[in-house]
């Protein structure tokens, strides 16, 4: 149907004569708790368990608990929900918990929210309440590496059935840390990793290269975090300009050529990034042999002081160790050559709010 003068809010569309319309924003809903439980009966949840079950042996179902992410980081865009944040009640989320326990009995949750649990009793309320119920769950979910060394919100999330955390890591290097206004630090990183894995709790790192002004060293010195931390799972990107980022604002002038998404293959950069796309791609993998070789290496110790009782995978991981360290090794001969390679690179990203400031959440007011 055709928009009228001045749009619907919440609504884009196009007038009778082809005008596009842009409608005004909708107010922002704080009450989430008052939406009603999403309608889980008209899923066909046992094709879903099936197709689960055949990729990867387990069921999981997604939920979400909040809206939105307070925090600043300048690559990170926020189109829907800006710097507004809302927090579904920890009673509200075990009801649709115990909800879909009885419909479906998933054996795991994937909490997609862009953090979970900032509020500061939220997460120990929600474990008393699943333990209440009796209502044991396995689930992951993302949080800051600041936000996990509060109190005891760790040991709280081992208690709910917390099995994976993925941390929004990015570098090594607390330069380009302070220059994407991350607001944490790299100890916090160590910390935090260290204590998760103390309670039981898988450690993914998110890790993003190529933001402006990193170097040689700043990529040695996300290899050292790595190396030190051993997280369990890794997840590799570039910096990319997404609209609406200070990140993109800045270096919107140097993007050439793809300048939308579906424009855009894997880790290529898309504006004068420290180095070329090549050179990206050939350190993604070197990075993960890097993690995969001391994992590898960190484990055969520990199984030869003891620490760890050996299982007969042990001695193939040897084998491929032994075979893989040469080969890594040589592969810094083309990885060294590819940052040789003539580009001109952006600058850092210019000034930036103080590492405090970053690491404080927008106030969140009545709008």
């Amino acid at each position: 149907m055709p928009l009228g003068e001045g749009g619907m809010a919440g609504l884009a569309g196009r007038r009778a004569g082809g005008e596009i319309v842009v409608g005004p924003r909708r107010p922002v809903i704080r009450d989430i708790d008052a939406l009603p439980m999403a309608a889980w009966d008209l899923v066909d949840l046992d094709r879903y368990r099936q197709i689960w079950m055949d990729r990867h042996g387990r069921f999981s179902l997604n939920i979400a608990t909040t809206r939105g992410c307070p925090y600043h980081c300048n690559w990170c865009a926020k189109p829907i929900w800006g710097q507004r944040y809302a927090m579904r009640s920890p009673r509200a989320v075990v009801d649709e918990i115990a909800c879909l326990e009885e419909l479906a009995a998933p054996g795991h949750y994937w909490i997609m929210d862009d953090i979970f649990g900032l509020g500061r009793d939220w997460t120990g309320e929600f474990a008393d309440l699943l333990q209440s119920r009796g209502l044991k769950i396995a689930f992951k979910c993302l949080s800051r590496a600041d936000l996990l060394l509060r109190g005891d919100t760790i040991d709280q999330l081992a208690r709910a059935g917390c099995e994976t955390i993925w941390i929004g890591a990015e570098s090594g290097s607390q330069k380009i840390l302070d220059a994407m206004e991350k607001g944490t630090e790299v100890g916090q990183i160590e910390e935090a990793t260290e204590r998760l894995k103390k309670a039981g709790i898988r450690v993914g790192h998110f890790i993003q290269f190529g933001y402006p002004g990193e170097g040689l060293g700043d990529i040695a010195a996300t290899l050292a975090l790595l190396r030190r931390s051993l997280p369990d799972e890794m997840g590799i990107s570039v910096s990319y300009p997404l609209p609406g980022t200070r990140f993109y604002d800045t270096v919107r002038g140097q993007i050439e050529g793809a300048g939308n998404w579906r424009d855009s293959d894997d880790l290529a950069m898309l504006f004068r990034g420290p180095f070329t796309t090549r050179f990206y791609r050939a350190l993604h993998g070197f990075v993960h042999r890097h993690l995969w070789l001391h994992k590898t290496r960190h484990r055969l110790w520990q199984v030869i002081c003891g620490r760890v009782p050996p299982v007969g995978r042990d001695g193939a991981r040897l084998l491929r160790l032994l075979a893989t360290v040469p080969a890594q090794v040589l592969s810094l001969l083309p990885l060294g050559l590819l940052a040789l390679l003539p580009h001109r690179s952006s600058q850092s990203a210019g000034s930036v709010a103080s590492r405090q400031a970053a690491a404080s959440p927008t106030p969140q007011g009545a709008e």
